[in-house]
């Protein structure tokens, strides 16, 4: 492996590492639909406020959601739709292959 494949790997690991926890996935798929302040999605999914700081920090960090500041409101919303696109499509591989193993 050369570097700048290294460094692809590391990214994308990094990435999937932002992805690997439901309350993330969650606010992805509501970031989806418009942008959101940490108090609307942590009254949403019914976490405290700091907990959805932290998740919506982590995502942000990946470089998967931004914010922006209009006064006070801080909105975050999503930069990669297409990692939602993904999911639904692993997620429909792998549904239809266990279907298929158990013969459904």
């Amino acid at each position: 492996m050369n570097e700048e494949e290294k460094r692809r790997c590391e990214m994308r690991a990094h990435m999937f590492k932002a992805l690997a926890h439901p309350v993330r996935i969650y606010f992805l798929e509501k970031l989806r639909e418009k942008p959101w302040c940490v108090c609307e999605l942590a009254a949403e999914s019914g976490i405290p406020k700091s907990a959805a700081s932290k998740h919506l920090s982590q995502l942000k960090e990946a470089g998967l959601v931004d914010d922006e500041k209009t006064g006070t409101r801080v909105e975050y919303h999503l930069t990669a739709p297409c990692v939602l696109e993904m999911a639904g499509c692993a997620e429909g591989t792998v549904l239809e292959n266990r279907r298929k193993r158990l013969g459904i």
